[in-house]
């Protein structure tokens, strides 16, 4: 199995007020480092992980909030 890969979280400042809300309620903010557990081919979702909680992502979102 691969190793997940890590990366720190900034742009909220580029999400739109719904889903930076949303970021905030599942315990993601601007600074913190989350785990990237599985990429879905196509642009799929992304899965992340942030103090032991698996969450899901779209691909446009996680490109934003890791400037990738």
């Amino acid at each position: 199995m691969k190793k997940a890969t890590s990366f720190t979280l900034h742009h909220f400042d580029k999400v739109n007020k719904e889903t930076f809300t949303r970021l905030h309620n599942l315990g993601l903010y601007d600074g913190e480092t989350i785990r990237l557990i599985q990429r879905y081919p196509f642009h799929g979702p992304v899965i992340i992980e942030n103090n032991h909680q698996r969450i899901a992502l779209r691909y446009q979102v996680f490109a934003t909030l890791t400037g990738e």
